[in-house]
């Protein structure tokens, strides 16, 4: 029987050693994975939106800046702006996952004309 003799990582070419350390660095990270999307947010007041109540100095006071802001036109309410906080992460390679979204649309004069909040 012939047994061959395998150099050490560190005597191996530059591109070995990557390829090496890349797939153990991917063996890695599917066995203890987690994965995240998104900017998280406190939920905290979420229930607590309402139409006509809150202006966008009071929405940013409570959930921080939005992860993407954008023009809103032909709303039926009216709405001009809509504000979207979103999170989703996932751990265990997938085995549990949590996602929240909260969509906040501000009508010209920046209060509040619609909203919806999910959380999973």
């Amino acid at each position: 029987m012939q047994v061959s003799q395998v150099s050490p990582i560190s005597s191996r070419k530059p591109c070995s050693r990557f390829l090496v350390g890349a797939v153990l660095g991917l063996a890695l990270s599917l066995a203890v994975g987690c994965a995240s999307a998104g900017r998280d947010f406190d939920t905290t007041h979420a229930t607590e939106v309402q139409k006509g109540v809150q202006n966008k100095d009071q929405i940013r006071a409570w959930f921080g800046e939005p992860y993407s802001a954008q023009a809103v036109t032909g709303h039926p309410a009216g709405c001009t702006e809509r504000w979207t906080y979103t999170y989703a992460y996932s751990d265990r390679g997938g085995m549990r996952t949590q996602t929240k979204t909260l969509v906040v649309d501000f009508d010209s004069s920046g209060t509040v004309c619609d909203h919806a909040f999910i959380q999973q």
